[in-house]
């Protein structure tokens, strides 16, 4: 029997916070495409159940078309089993109190719910109490939780899963949703849980690798891969400018950094290491680079000033007063120099940062 593990798509996520308008409306339904896309592989790989282990929508964005794409979607692979545990950003969906859901759409409650496909329990609970789980130990166990994982018993609070509680409780696999990338842990001799991840990057604090879990499941053991599956990737890359001796030379250093990503993806460059008081990034010039060469590109200064007070101990230019303002200030070393390049950059009529 093979299953598929997902969570976190947010559906109708806004994706503005990078993006223009255009391009988060584009993004918005790349995400939902993507969704059908894994609905559709499920049905040419031969799987029988897809796991979706929260956050399938994404707070009270959600509007009712995208709700009615994913209950015709669903209704339009009757031989797929959807078993959905709701998130914390499902809470804006109203799909949970829809009248009549697709047949093959199976969901759970704040108590445990259990459905089975011969010997394969499907257990699963908004409101996880562990004290409460009872599992049969011939059975093949999945569960399904959505939160943030805490090994200390003391740690409370919404949306925790303390696994720990939940060793030795015939678990074979426990789908987990929440964190936004793929981690497997071991639960205890018997048992794994793991986080799919997000099905799609949505933001720079989500760079990496996405996809889903596809489990399989012969001779009552469980095994597992996980299986890349994002239409776009993000990227932070990190490029050092310390030393650079034109314009030039800073781009052709810039595009190194990113040579390995593909063209489809999306990108930040955080431009690192230290340039001289009177050297002026072009801050402009290189998002413009990177945008030709990628869906999406930003870039971030982050470089330092190699500041020396003494030069400007008795320049009389403006500039001159500026530096010994700041150096005479309270502000920190770090600060002092952000302060300078800021004001140096202003002064100049460049761009002062993205």
């Amino acid at each position: 029997m093979k299953l598929i593990h997902c969570a976190d798509i947010h559906l109708d996520s806004p994706m503005e916070t990078n993006l223009s308008a255009d391009k988060a409306r584009e993004r918005k339904l790349e995400i939902r495409s993507t969704f059908a896309r894994l609905v559709r592989t499920a049905t040419d790989e031969g799987v029988e159940a897809v796991l979706i282990a929260g956050d399938l929508f994404d707070g009270a964005r959600v509007t009712k078309s995208t709700e009615n794409y994913v209950l015709d979607l669903i209704a339009s692979h009757p031989m797929i089993d959807f078993f959905y545990l709701s998130g914390n950003h499902d809470q804006g969906s109203t799909l949970a109190n829809t009248a009549q859901l697709p047949a093959n759409l199976y969901t759970f409650g704040k108590l445990w719910s259990t459905y089975r496909r011969g010997n394969v329990a499907i257990t699963g609970a908004s409101v996880p109490d562990a004290d409460t789980l009872s599992l049969n130990a011939e059975d093949v166990n999945i569960l399904l939780l959505h939160g943030q994982e805490r090994r200390s018993a003391g740690v409370a609070g919404e949306d925790i899963i303390h696994l720990g509680k939940f060793k030795n409780k015939n678990i074979d696999y426990a789908a987990l949703g929440h964190i936004h990338e793929h981690r497997v842990m071991r639960l205890d001799a018997r048992g794994t849980a793991a986080y799919s991840g997000c099905l799609e990057g949505r933001g720079f604090d989500e760079c990496g690798t996405k996809g889903y879990v596809l489990l399989n499941i012969e001779g009552g053991r469980v095994s597992h891969r996980f299986v890349p599956f994002a239409t776009r990737t993000l990227h932070t890359v990190e490029c050092d400018v310390t030393g650079f001796s034109s314009g030039l030379d800073l781009e052709e250093r810039m595009l190194a950094s990113v040579a390995h990503i593909v063209a489809a993806d999306m990108v930040k460059v955080v431009l690192t290491g230290t340039c001289p008081t009177e050297t002026m990034l072009d801050l402009s010039h290189l998002r413009g680079v990177l945008t030709e060469r990628f869906y999406f590109a930003k870039i971030k200064d982050e470089t330092r000033l190699s500041i020396n007070a003494e030069d400007y101990a008795h320049d009389i230019s403006l500039k001159g007063e500026f530096v010994r303002r700041v150096m005479a200030s309270s502000l920190s070393e770090t600060e002092k120099e952000r302060v300078i390049a800021c004001g140096f950059r202003a002064l100049s009529g460049e761009e002062l940062g993205l």
